[in-house]
């Protein structure tokens, strides 16, 4: 499967298909699994839906720790520390994430693992009762959407598995996103820029205030360190709910003592930590916005401390270098480097565009794909300007922005040599032909094309941090 068409998995069983196909009858595929021509439009449904579906279910989500995570770059990054931070400690995790680059049930993870596709489509069976109950008691709802049926069917996962700490990502914004539906004990709010201004607003302080909505009464807040704008509105909501806001700093850079770390820093009881994160493409330093994310996580670990967690030092560091994201700075390939990062829109592409500064010395070619409700020009102008050329694709989404079109929207922002690709596989080829042996090819602009790029590169299985370590090993890197 890929981000871009969510039913074609090759590998995934009949039930699963099946599961799937019933899955997207709610969904408008033109505008994503958000939406719905059939879900009522009010406000009071947006999460009242989800809300309705859970308590139907039993709220299970009330018997769940649960940190909810919103902000426009380095949610997921942030994720995938403090799972893998957790889950050194000791706890078993379940996240809930999107979007999925290969196969749907990515979005939802057990330790670290997607779903299997059994238990995925026995589960997606339970909700059929769910969806019936709803239109029965709340005809006034309307139909859900598929994301606030898989946010259900997320929460179900975790409390038959006995989850202790489960994990939210939030889909769009905050304040209406179906995971604000959910019961939470802790939030948790990363960087936040400007990214889908046509549904969120227009200014940073407008779609900051989307995003602190799911702070909840009475509880910490943990907090990124924000533009003026975004930063002021955080606090004031926090001030007038009575939540505790905390701001995070970014962890320092320093060799540690064992001469390999990169990262340290110190735990509320003064233990010091030092690690090497493991989102890092593993040759260049920690950029600033990886520290970022890394001390959100770890912040948010020790405030569940208090809620029973075990947690160490040697959880930290263990959980910190361990952790991996799939196209997150994922490098692919060593000559030349082929590099894969979702950044698709262009706070993703500043914190692209500081790393791939590291790399000045070396020829560098893009490969973009960018989807049509994007703000293309100023991602090209953040990336093309570090650039000897680009080759454009289309990537393989109903909301894709033609490859013409984005070679032409290229040319009007600089001069780098511009080549349109026929397919994400065969523009990779292109780039790594012109950026030579000793060159460098990075891929981005949206989870579609870094999907496409995994599955031309054969990483489509290697989605976990288990799996990333078993192909390094197995020499991944120097493949051709």
């Amino acid at each position: 499967m890929s981000a871009g068409d969510p039913l074609s998995g090759v590998d995934s069983s009949k039930h699963e298909r099946e599961a799937l196909a019933w899955l997207f009858r709610f969904s408008d595929w033109e505008r994503g699994v958000g939406w719905s021509r059939d879900a009522a439009p009010e406000e009071v449904w947006k999460l009242g839906r989800t809300r309705a579906l859970l308590d139907l279910a039993g709220a299970p989500d009330r018997d769940l720790r649960i940190v909810h995570v919103a902000g426009t770059k380095g949610k997921g990054s942030t994720i995938a520390y403090l799972e893998s931070i957790v889950r050194a400690a000791g706890w078993r995790t379940g996240s809930y994430t999107q979007p999925h680059l290969h196969a749907f049930r990515e979005r939802i993870k057990l330790d670290g693992r997607p779903v299997e596709a059994r238990t995925f489509a026995q589960g997606v069976d339970r909700l059929r009762n769910l969806v019936d109950l709803l239109a029965r008691r709340y005809p006034e709802a309307g139909a859900p959407t598929t994301f606030e049926l898989t946010t259900v069917l997320s929460i179900l996962h975790f409390a038959e598995a006995g989850v202790e700490l489960a994990i939210a990502e939030v889909g769009l914004g905050g304040r209406l996103d179906a995971t604000n539906a959910l019961d939470t004990d802790l939030s948790v709010i990363s960087r936040i820029g400007l990214d889908h201004r046509q549904i969120l607003g227009r200014t940073l302080a407008e779609i900051a205030a989307e995003k602190v909505a799911i702070a909840r009464p009475g509880q910490r807040v943990l907090s990124a360190r924000q533009r003026p704008a975004a930063q002021a509105v955080i606090a004031a909501r926090c001030v007038e709910i009575c939540a505790d806001l905390q701001v995070v700093r970014p962890l320092r850079t320093g060799q540690g003592q064992s001469g390999n770390a990169q990262v340290v820093g110190r735990l509320a009881n003064g233990e010091r930590f030092e690690a090497r994160p493991g989102l890092t493409t593993l040759l260049e330093g920690v950029g600033e916005h990886q520290r970022q994310n890394a001390a959100l996580a770890v912040a948010a670990a020790e405030e569940l401390v208090s809620r029973g967690l075990p947690l160490t030092v040697t959880a930290v560091e263990a959980g910190l270098g361990e952790a991996w994201l799939p196209a997150r700075l994922e490098l692919a390939r060593l000559r030349p480097r082929v590099l894969i990062d979702a950044a698709h829109n262009v706070d993703s592409a500043r914190a692209l565009a500081d790393e791939l500064r590291r790399w000045r010395n070396r020829p560098l070619w893009l490969v973009l794909g960018i989807l049509r409700d994007k703000d293309a020009s100023a991602i090209l102008r953040v990336l093309m300007p570090l650039a000897e050329g680009v080759v454009v694709v289309t990537p393989t989404s109903p909301r894709a922005l033609p490859a013409e079109a984005l070679a032409a929207a290229c040319r009007n922002v600089g001069d780098a040599e511009v080549v349109v690709g026929t397919s994400v596989g065969a523009a990779i080829v292109k780039a790594r032909a012109r950026a030579g042996r000793d060159g460098a090819v990075v891929v981005a602009g949206s989870f579609a094309t870094a999907s496409e790029a995994r599955a031309a590169l054969g990483l489509e299985s290697v989605v976990t941090a288990e799996a990333r370590r078993a192909w390094l090993h197995g020499g991944g890197l120097e493949r051709d």
